[in-house]
């Protein structure tokens, strides 16, 4: 698979507002890395310490791409069209579709 370069405009110190972002994580080992992680608005949300480095918001990065999604996990792409069809297109923060 060929690699594509993509221009990202990396932001110093936090974000001002709260949500998901493409962040490069720099670990005690010297190694770095990239991941994803929501920020409350107060702190990164992770299960480890990370000292990010750089972060941009992912909507960014994703609008940069067009890699489609798996088709393996299409399946729930439906069945989640389907219930939201079924409920008027509104759900609550606690409906979740389960697919076997």
């Amino acid at each position: 698979m060929a690699k594509h370069k993509i221009n990202v405009k990396w932001n110093d110190g936090i974000p001002n507002d709260a949500g998901v972002y493409l962040v490069a994580i720099r670990h005690i080992t010297g190694f770095g890395s990239y991941d994803y992680l929501y920020w409350d608005g107060k702190q990164w949300l992770d299960d480890t310490t990370p000292n990010v480095t750089g972060w941009v918001f992912a909507t960014d990065i994703l609008n940069q791409i067009d890699a489609d999604w798996p088709q393996s996990d299409k399946k729930a792409d439906l069945e989640f069209e389907e219930y939201r069809k079924k409920h008027g297109g509104s759900a609550s923060e606690d409906d979740f579709v389960e697919v076997d």
